[in-house]
Formats: C-alpha cells, structure tokens, sequence
C-alpha cells in the first residue's frame, strides 16, 4: 500500500500533475470554448489578457466587460455600462486596473467594481482609442462628427484627475490609433487626416507631423531604436519612418498591407488586403517570403500576432458557399510554411498567447483556446497594441 502510495506521488511530481494534458495536446487542438451569455452576444473589440484572466467587451443589451479564468474558460465576473450602445477594446494596468471607453473612460478594479469614471468635455465623444504609459497614465482620443469641433487627446492620470487636454489637426482628422514608443513619444496615427503626430506625452506639445496624403490601415509597429512601421491604406504600401519622422523606406505591395508585428529575430510581418501575409527585412524592406494563404480575404487589418519562435497566426477564409465564407485561424512557421488550421466562425481580430504556450482566439460570440505552437514573442511589437494588455506602449 505505502509502496503505491508513493509511487502515485512520484508520478504526479513527475507529469506536473493536471499539466500534462495541457502539455502533451498537439498544436492545434481546442482546449476549451467559452460562450457569453445572451445578454452580451456580439464581441466589441480585441480582448485583453493579464494574470491568468482573459478581458472582453461585448454590445448587446448595454455593453458588458467580463473577466474569464484563462485556464478553463470559466466567467469571474461581468460589468455592465447600461447607458452605452458601443464600447472599445480593454487595457489593463500592471496593477491589475482595467480602463475601457463607452460612454465615459472607465476605471474597473480586478474584483469587477469601478474605480471611477469620467465623462468626456462637452461637445465631445470618446473614439475608442486609448494607450497606457508606464507610470499609469492613460491618454484618451476623443471627436465629434456632428459638430465642427477639433480632435482632442487627454492624459488621465491613474487616479481619473486630467493632467492634460490637447486639440490637433484640422476638422478632416479622425479616427486614430494612439501608441507610444521606447523614448516616452506618444503617437497618432490618422486614419482620415492624412498625417501621423508626435507629441511629447507629458504636456501634449506637438514634436513633430509627418504628412503622408494616405490613411493608415491600421495601428504600426515600433522597434528598439524608434523606427516606426505602418501601412497606408489607399498607396497599398509599408512605410517605416525613423524617430523623428523621416522616411527610411517603402515598399509597394499593390494591396493596402495592415498592421505590422515584428518577430524576435527582427522580421516584419504584415498581412495583405488581397489574399496573401508577407515578411519583409526590416532594413530595406525587401520582400523575404510571400505566401498566399488563404482564397477570401478578410477586411480586418489587426490579424496577426507571433510568438516565441516565429511562427505566425492569422485569421483568413478558404471558400465562400451558401452559408457564407468558412472562417479558419492558421498557423505558419518563420518561413511561411502551413503547420495547421483550424475551421469555425472565428472573430478577425488578433489572438492572445499566454506563457502556457496556449492561444486565445475571438469568436463572435465568446473565446476559443488553442493550443499554440510556442509562448508569447519576446519582441519589440509581437502583436497588435504591443502585449497582451494592449498598453500600445514599447
């Protein structure tokens, strides 16, 4: 008996206990799958992931933040803005805070309680867009269609109290995505505007603007030594810009690319708007490989996320029938070889890789787990909004 005993000890000190079955599944395989109530039925946004817990925003009746455990796909808690009819993706603080916009900027504590909440300056709206710098503050783009009103960024300090507020642009600007790079400069990148703003993060004043008569299709990737790389939408190119705004190169592609991720070796990957994910060098911006992947394209930019080993994941469609297109998330290697793909209604947004090697896909209406190929990339820009906090800060 003591004999079994301990040989049944040995065994689960040896597997790692419930790990194994985690460990020993393929890549590929669905771990578990999560459904929101039918409350919440549509996803709003990319999740968030920090600390073994998945944040999602949903619109359905009202908009809905939840907190999902990470390792069984089971709900923590949900937090529901009744007043809202959208709401943007999650950012999660180191301490654990959660900031989302609506309605209002929101501050929600890890048990589900709000923090605080502050309302946007009148004649404004919240666009969605927020990044998180390291000391905790929270920049915020806000617009107006309706009214002839200048775009605004504000800087929140952690408490909810504005440090700053600054007008930028013309009445053509809007809908941009904010990021912040290695040496503390905050960007804006345009989506109509036609231009990308640097400001100096703590006093909002302008360092400098790079006119470049496009949109971007989607947020950039920032390296290292502040090499900036974004795609143009109408142009159909890549282009990457030094820290202080200067062309270093462009690459034509001939279908709007969109937002880049860099891999730990240094290589830019970037999906086409056509059919087709590419890698380029990110020196010269010389094509390394290009696969055509799937047959449908997908018209979301924010795709594609790469891990530890240089395998990308992706989102496509492979054929269009009577129910629609057949959704899969794929699996590349470093040099653009299928190692996997997996069908179903996958949402078009960037997937989670979490430390345990698993991967977090979006569906429309919940959160897949996959199991990944490797962990998270340690790299300068692995995935869209950089890290899986979606901080958007280097």
């Amino acid at each position: 008996m003591k004999k079994s005993i301990w040989m049944l000890v040995f065994a689960i000190l040896w597997t790692g206990g419930c790990d194994l079955v985690e460990e020993s599944a393929e890549p590929g395989t669905i771990i578990w799958e999560y459904t929101f109530p039918d409350g919440a039925p549509n996803i709003a946004d990319v999740p968030a992931l920090y600390n073994g817990t998945i944040y999602a925003t949903t619109a359905g009746s009202g908009c809905w933040l939840y907190a999902i455990n990470s390792e069984d796909g089971t709900q923590i808690w949900c937090f529901h803005i009744e007043s809202a009819t959208w709401i943007g993706r999650p950012v999660v603080g180191e301490d654990g805070t959660i900031y989302v916009v609506a309605d209002k900027l929101y501050a929600i504590n890890p048990d589900g309680t709000e923090k605080w909440e502050r309302e946007p300056e009148k004649g404004y709206v919240f666009t969605g867009e927020i990044a998180l710098d390291r000391d905790g503050t929270i920049y915020a783009a806000l617009e107006d269609h309706l009214n002839p009103v200048l775009p605004q960024i504000i800087a929140v300090a952690p408490d909810g109290t504005l440090k700053w507020a600054i007008t930028y642009g013309d009445l053509t600007t809007h809908n941009g995505f904010l990021e912040i790079g290695p040496d503390g400069t905050l960007f804006l990148f345009a989506e109509s505007g036609h231009a990308i703003y640097a400001f100096t993060a703590s006093t909002g004043d302008t360092s400098w603007i790079y006119e470049m008569e496009d949109c971007v299709s989607g947020p950039a990737a920032l390296d290292e030594n502040g090499v900036i790389y974004v795609g143009l939408f109408n142009k159909a190119k890549l282009i990457a810009l030094n820290g202080d705004g200067i062309l270093l190169w462009e690459r034509n592609f001939g279908a709007a690319p969109g937002s880049p991720v860099i891999a730990p070796d240094g290589t830019i990957y970037t999906k086409l708007l056509n059919d087709s994910i590419v890698a380029l060098n990110p020196a010269d911006g010389t094509v390394i490989w290009k696969e055509k992947i799937y047959e449908f394209d997908t018209a979301e930019f924010r795709t594609i996320v790469v891990d530890a080993d240089g395998n990308v994941y992706i989102h496509g469609a492979d054929s269009y029938g009577a129910q629609g297109y057949t959704d899969f998330i794929y699996a590349l290697d470093r040099n653009g070889e299928l190692l996997w793909k997996i069908p179903d209604k996958f949402s078009e947004w960037p997937p989670l890789i979490d430390s345990h090697n698993t991967l977090y896909v979006q569906t429309p209406s919940g959160i897949t787990a996959i199991q990944a190929e490797a962990g998270p990339a340690n790299s300068p820009w692995p995935r869209p909004y950089h890290d899986t906090r979606n901080t958007s800060h280097y």
